[in-house]
This record gives structure tokens, C-alpha cells and sequence, in this order.
């Protein structure tokens, strides 16, 4: 009478421990992951490929914005305490279209749009997306805050 208790689970454990074969391409691979030396870097620009911009936020109250875009470059810092709402309202405003674009065109298939977090909980995303990263830096050098792009 055991063994007729014991054959099934041996049977089930056999079937969920063997390895499963698939010909499914999810676009996602360990060895070849999205990424970008740019995120987290000192000067972003210079690490960016032509036609990239990047947003990085995090818990230091920074918002960094760096791009390579129709041959120019460029990488503005915005303390976030030091802004007035108005001008953090309208950051904020352009932060999000930039991250509800890169949404839309985020597939685990391509690079054209790279997120990094990392361990203190800064996020970075990287576009490759001309239109979508002129928007954020129009956006971003029109504030008052940023006319003095970082060094």
C-alpha cells in the first residue's frame, strides 16, 4: 500500500526536477544583457553613443541628465532642494514623459532603452531615442536651475 503513495510522488518529483527544454525566444539573455558604462559615471556624456540620453534620479535628491545627441553633448545636475516647486513641477513634468516613452519603447529584444539600479537605489535609464532625449534636454536646459550645465 506504500508504494502506491510512494510512486506518485517519486514520479512528480522527477517531472519537476528534469530539466525543461525550450525553443521560446524571450529576447532576454544572462550572458548578453542591455547596458551601459554611462549610468552612475561622473560625466555620462562622454560614455553615451551618439543618439543617447540618460535620466538618472535617486535618494541624494540629484537628477542627472546627460546626452549625445546630433553631435552635441552635455550633462546637467539639478540639486532637487534647491529648486522652487514651480521649477521642480515642470523637472518632474519632464522626467515622466521621458519615463512614460521609454516604457512604451522598452523591449527586452533591443537595447533601445536600458535600466540600471543600483545599490543605493539611484535609478538610471537610457534612451536611444533622438526625439524622446531632445524633449528631456529642451525640457531640462529651459529651467532656471540649469543654466549652468555640470563639470
Amino acid at each position: 500500500m506504500k508504494i502506491w503513495i510512494a510512486l506518485p510522488a517519486l514520479a512528480l518529483l522527477a517531472a519537476c526536477s528534469s530539466e525543461q527544454g525550450s525553443n521560446i525566444n524571450t529576447g532576454f539573455s544572462e550572458d548578453n544583457l542591455a547596458s551601459s558604462d554611462a549610468c552612475f559615471a561622473e560625466t555620462p556624456s562622454t560614455l553615451l553613443e551618439p543618439g543617447q540620453t540618460l535620466l538618472e534620479t535617486g535618494p541624494a535628491g540629484l537628477t542627472r541628465v546627460s546626452w549625445s545627441l546630433g553631435g552635441e553633448t552635455g550633462d546637467v545636475i539639478l540639486a532637487v532642494s534647491d529648486l522652487d516647486q514651480t521649477t521642480k513641477t515642470a523637472m518632474d513634468a519632464a522626467n515622466a514623459d521621458f519615463y512614460r516613452a521609454a516604457g512604451q519603447q522598452h523591449s527586452h529584444t533591443t537595447d533601445a532603452v536600458i535600466y540600471h539600479r543600483s545599490m543605493d537605489g539611484s535609478f538610471c535609464t537610457v534612451i536611444k531615442d533622438q526625439p524622446t532625449g531632445q524633449a528631456l534636454v529642451d525640457a531640462i536646459t529651459n529651467l532656471p536651475a540649469a543654466t549652468q550645465p555640470s563639470e
